[in-house]
């Protein structure tokens, strides 16, 4: 999991490299037959150009 601070990089798209600013859940859209499923964590990175973009936290990993 990554926390905020964390330099990361986008798995399927390496260009996508920031710092992570903020991490947030969003509510569940999908609705199963037990009820809603449970909600999905999106990270906020901060890329070199200054621009900010939201990126499902499962798709990020920590630059060493």
């Amino acid at each position: 999991m990554v926390k905020v601070n964390d330099k990361v990089y986008h798995v399927y798209n390496l260009s996508l490299r920031g710092v992570v600013v903020g991490i947030q859940q969003e509510k569940a859209r999908a609705w199963m037959v037990g009820g809603a499923s449970q909600g999905k964590i999106v990270a906020n990175v901060q890329l070199s150009d200054g621009k900010v973009v939201s990126v499902p936290a499962e798709d990020l990993m920590r630059e060493d």
